[in-house]
């Protein structure tokens, strides 16, 4: 019991309050656009990465309290970190060479796991293992925390404009409504770091999709979409009149 309480996702986080209101220091809270008004814990948000700065802004700004996904490895030991930050993080997704990848592996390693401890991450596991993402985040839901995911293909790195959006969120989405019966929203957000601006879409629900013959492939694609629908029309466009906004 006592191991299964330290590793519970908790809404309140004393010691990261402190760490949170230092970070608000460098990072400047972005221009906030929520088109459908008041967010609810209870929810899935499918959202861009925005390369390594994105899931840190989202957990100081995002005006809802979310749990998010995030590669298993950077939860281990200080090695498992360090080769995930290199081989993958800073040379396959960034591009760095790799003597710039490993200095900044080696860094990033000695702090990085106590950050995404204070982020609330989620494992995230592509084999498998992944039943245990869902069983995670369906505790997370259930104590009215919101599960943010970073569903684009980052494989060859990060692009302002998404291609591509792996299903794991839909996933989640069928599991949980199997699980309890109740059919949770999934909000689109983008985050656009150079113009400072976050914009959180309307929520649809699983149902909707399948409901119109979708499978999770096709789901993924529309949410894909309408990502990449808010970049275009409300992140890099003025937002219209009287839209609802959080300044």
């Amino acid at each position: 019991m006592k191991q299964k309480d330290q590793n519970k996702i908790k809404k309140n986080q004393p010691v990261w309050k402190g760490t949170a209101r230092f970070l608000k220091l460098f990072f400047k809270k972005p221009k906030i656009v929520s088109l459908s008004g008041d967010l609810p814990q209870k929810a899935i948000y499918v959202a861009n990465h925005e390369a390594m700065f994105g899931p840190l802004v989202y957990n100081l700004y995002m005006p809802a309290t979310v749990a998010p996904w995030g590669a298993y490895p950077m939860l281990g030991k200080w090695k498992q970190r360090y080769r995930y930050l290199k081989d993958v993080y800073f040379i396959q997704k960034r591009h760095k060479n790799k003597f710039v990848a490993t200095i900044l592996a080696a860094f990033e390693a000695c702090f990085s796991g106590w950050f995404y401890k204070g982020l609330r991450v989620i494992p995230s596991y592509n084999d498998q293992r992944f039943i245990a993402t869902l069983h995670k985040s369906m505790q997370v839901l259930d104590n009215d925390i919101g599960v943010l995911v970073f569903p684009e293909n980052s494989n060859e790195g990060y692009h302002e404009k998404m291609t591509e959006f792996f299903a794991g969120f839909v996933y989640l989405a069928k599991y949980y409504r199997k699980r309890h019966g109740e059919d949770i929203p999934i909000y689109p957000v983008y985050y656009h770091s150079k113009l400072n601006k976050m914009v959180i879409g309307y929520p649809s629900y699983y149902s909707d999709y399948e409901e119109r013959g979708l499978d999770r492939k096709q789901i993924a694609a529309e949410f894909c979409r309408q990502v990449n629908e808010l970049l275009q029309d409300h992140v890099k466009n003025s937002p219209a009149e009287g839209e609802p906004q959080d300044e």
